[in-house]
């Protein structure tokens, strides 16, 4: 029996592992950088910090003008403010440190400014002098306000790889005997950086960490040109690996480690092209000599090919032309079109003043991308760890949606859940060797595996179904059969002969696929309404459509279910959504079908066809999972649609095996699909009446004069032809 998915009670994630560690007042504080000192005690090998000096430190009186500028100029927007001191290493400064804290809370006070009482300092130490006596009075002194994080790599030998004494002599020991004192001061949280020698040290790095009472570990890859031949495949192993003993010792909800994140790992969103990697220029940096800059990697030491970036200085403030440069920077001037069309691009992230350094040309808009094959392989590894947890342990992590889907048709016989009605009677089946080589496939280029089973179906679940987050289509004697119980990763499909089967779920059918033919939808109302005792959610198939389609019927059966949906919304409460009428309503694009652009079908000939219908009419296949080859691709994509151009019916199917079946071209629609989409914007319009009296809508339609917006096209272009477009009132 399948686990029941579970979600935290009160909107809580059952989970730690797979979220952010969160800062003090997150992306909301004003954070202020003082580089105390460019001298330290160690010389680790990855540093950024490139040319240490032994003598550079600043003054009290740099810093007491750097902290008079920004109260002066302080906008009332900032309710708070990060004080973050770094080197070098801070605590060799820890008088000039205690000097600028209590110059800051005494001006605050006596300005009567909030930042009196929403302030935190942070330090980020190695750790080796952490136990000297004025940094534990500083401790004692500051410690409501005060985070202290010390800089441990894991294991001994991933420490003392990097985090060196000038001698060359490791840290570990000298660090380790103070990390008692320190957790028992603080919460234990600090940050580890892996780069290609260490990556074989990343598992037991982590779980060590955690042995040792560090339960928050922030951890990245560096960014910078470093990676080798097969170190993705390094880093996938160990993620990966330490996945599983996470979820075999069911440690998920007791530590963090932010290589697993359930946000990363899916498209870019309009929303976050506008913004960017990091806060550079939000917050800023003040150098030992006197001058500011837009974070500490953008000062001199930290840059190998450039000078420091300068916004300005202490006695003349900040170069406000220079700063215009960090409120316009966003992921869509500084990314290339690859970088932001990646279909795993959320999450990838990257250092802002690195990439100015290693850019082509004196730029803060070109970014580094040296982490690619990195980041893809820390995506499949949270792909897998998140598969496992919802599996295994029936969590289900708050995620995005794949980008693309692979449909796997497991046996000749299957189940249709679009508008081409699959009449096989044969019964070749996949055999486990397909299937495993299609999860395989779908694992390494990113796409949501989809089973589409068939009737009468046994399933044998394979215990290495677990490492893959996969979606059944289900006729609906399928979860009977197999003592499954319909969820979220289960579909049940329906047709009027079979509606009761939905009674034995009670209630548990989160979404269900209704089938039916032209010639049944004399009664389309009826059989929906009684599959929305069970359901919220009605995805609806008009199968066998042609040109003979009755328009007039549909409309009418179309308007009776608006009139049960707006009903059940509106005057019930209950929030009732089909696919034909609602969701044109919540779409800003082209949804339909992406088959050949999004989508793939797996066929039991181990073959990759366009759809379903491509494989079960004999037609051309597209290749296997070692080579595929979809010709003219660009096709597939709406963008190719000429007739879609001019047209907003979102909820459209563009079914392509149609379009290639009735005009011979798959991105052509034929009249009586264009139609029909329209008459269900008909109604929808009437729908979105109603709902707006009380609410908003997503994408407001507007009436319109005609049923085929191919008539449209001809009268915005020079086209030669016979005029096919229609009135409404004919």
């Amino acid at each position: 029996m399948k686990k029941n998915i579970q979600k935290g009670e009160c909107g809580m994630k059952k989970y730690l592992m797979g979220t952010w560690v969160e800062g003090w007042r997150e992306a909301k504080a004003q954070n202020l950088t003082f580089i105390v000192t460019e001298d330290c005690n160690l010389r680790c090998k990855y540093c950024y910090v490139t040319h240490k000096s032994s003598n550079a430190r600043m003054t009290f009186e740099t810093a007491k003008k750097f902290i008079d500028y920004i109260f002066k100029i302080k906008r009332n927007e900032q309710h708070a403010v990060i004080l973050d001191f770094i080197g070098g290493e801070p605590f060799l400064e820890i008088d000039l440190i205690d000097q600028i804290c209590d110059y800051f809370k005494i001006k605050a006070f006596e300005l009567n400014d909030e930042w009196y009482w929403n302030y935190r300092i942070n330090v980020c130490t190695n750790g080796v002098n952490y136990n000297a006596e004025k940094i534990q009075n500083f401790i004692k002194k500051n410690h409501m306000k005060l985070s202290v994080t010390i800089s441990i790599d894991g294991i001994k030998e991933k420490h003392d790889m990097q985090r060196v004494f000038p001698d060359g002599r490791g840290s570990y020991d000298a660090v380790m005997k103070n990390v008692p004192l320190w957790l028992n001061e603080f919460v234990g949280s600090t940050k580890v950086t892996f780069s290609s020698d260490d990556l074989k040290y990343l598992k037991d790095s982590i779980i060590h960490l955690w042995n040792i009472g560090i339960n928050e570990v922030a951890a990245n890859v560096v960014f910078e040109d470093v990676w080798k031949e097969n170190d993705d495949i390094i880093f996938e192993q160990q993620l990966k690996q330490l996945a599983d003993y996470v979820i075999e010792n069911e440690l998920y909800d007791k530590y963090q480690c932010t290589l697993f994140v359930d946000s990363i790992g899916f498209p870019e969103t309009e929303d976050s092209l506008n913004q960017t990697s990091c806060g550079a220029g939000i917050m800023l940096a003040l150098g030992v000599d006197g001058k500011i800059y837009p974070c500490q990697r953008y000062y001199p030491d930290s840059l190998n090919k450039r000078e420091g970036y300068v916004l300005g200085d202490i006695e003349h403030g900040l170069d406000k032309n220079r700063l215009r440069v960090f409120g316009t920077v966003a992921k869509k001037y500084q990314c290339s079109e690859k970088c932001q069309k990646c279909e795993v691009a959320s999450g990838c992230m990257y250092c802002q003043a690195f990439s100015y350094d290693d850019a082509d040309t004196d730029t803060n808009f070109q970014r580094a991308t040296y982490i690619c094959k990195m980041h893809k392989a820390r995506v499949r590894a949270n792909n897998y760890y998140f598969a496992k947890l919802r599996n295994i342990k029936g969590i289900r992590a708050e995620r995005g949606e794949f980008e693309k889907n692979m449909y796997f048709i497991l046996g000749d016989n299957y189940i249709s859940y679009c508008s081409y009605l699959n009449e096989a009677n044969k019964q070749k089946t996949m055999s486990e060797n397909i299937i495993k080589k299609g999860l395989e496939y779908c694992h390494n280029n990113f796409y949501k595996p989809i089973f589409v089973h068939f009737k009468g179906e046994r399933f044998v679940r394979q215990a290495e179904y677990d490492s893959y987050e996969i979606l059944h289509i289900v006729p609906s004697d399928f979860c009977m059969n197999n003592e499954i119980y319909p969820n979220e990763d289960y579909i049940i499909v329906v047709s009027p002969k079979n509606i009761l089967d939905l009674e034995k779920w009670n209630g548990k059918c989160k979404n269900v696929i209704f089938n039916i033919c032209e010639e049944e939808m004399e009664n389309l109302s009826q059989y929906i309404t009684k599959c929305y005792e069970y359901t919220d959610r009605i995805n609806l198939n008009i199968q066998n459509i042609t040109s003979k389609f009755n328009y007039f019927l549909y409309k009418k059966e179309l308007k009776r279910i608006a009139d049960f949906i707006i009903e059940e919304n509106i005057n019930n409460g209950k929030e009732k959504e089909i696919n034909v009428l609602t969701d044109i309503l919540w779409l800003e694009e082209h949804e339909g079908c992406k088959a050949g652009e999004k989508n793939l079908t797996y066929a039991p000939d181990g073959k990759l066809y366009i759809c379903p219908a491509y494989y079960s009419q004999g037609m051309e296949e597209i290749g296997d999972v070692g080579s595929v080859n979809i010709l003219n691709q660009q096709l597939y994509s709406v963008k190719y649609f000429p007739i879609c151009q001019n047209c907003d019916t979102y909820q459209c199917e563009r079914c392509v095996y149609i379009n290639k079946l009735y005009t011979g071209e798959v991105n052509v629609s034929p009249e009586f699909q264009c139609k029909k989409a329209h008459i269900e914007r008909m109604i929808s319009l009437y729908i979105q009446s109603e709902i707006e009296k009380s609410g908003e809508v997503l994408h407001h339609l507007d009436k319109i004069e005609y049923l085929d917006p191919y008539s449209c096209l001809k009268h915005n272009s020079e086209l030669i032809g016979m005029s096919v477009g229609d009135d409404l009132n004919e």
